[in-house]
């Protein structure tokens, strides 16, 4: 009877102890893997291909739901979504080469009806 009790026990503590690891493990991914930021700048480009400049001259490559940019080129937004950094491995072919890092837009809000460039400059 007590050898039932104790490998009970054992195998009890094995299933909460594994339970532990993947639920921490899980919610370690979601929090890493997602980047969910509002930028605000000046939208430009055309169809197909926007990009958002903010203020510090950081321009973002916009992805995803980009069909309702086209009525706001020339104005400054505020751009919710989630950025994609450029990530450049040594010795990788691309090594060396400057692209943007990319925003996929969630959705936008209108700031200003012109494009204002730091500081309130337009």
């Amino acid at each position: 009877m007590r050898r039932i009790i104790l490998l009970s026990s054992i195998l009890l503590l094995s299933a909460v102890w594994t339970v532990a690891q993947y639920g921490s493990s899980s919610d370690n991914k979601t929090s890493t893997s997602s980047k969910e930021m509002a930028v605000q700048g000046c939208l430009d480009g055309a169809i197909g291909r926007y990009t958002l400049t903010d203020f510090a001259g950081v321009s973002y490559q916009l992805t995803g739901n980009t069909e309702q940019l086209k009525s706001h080129v020339g104005e400054t937004l505020l751009v919710k979504g989630e950025i994609t950094p450029v990530v450049h491995l040594p010795g990788a072919m691309s090594e060396g080469t400057e692209t943007q890092p990319t925003l996929s837009v969630f959705s936008l809000r209108q700031i200003s009806a012109v494009c204002v460039r730091g500081l309130g400059v337009p």
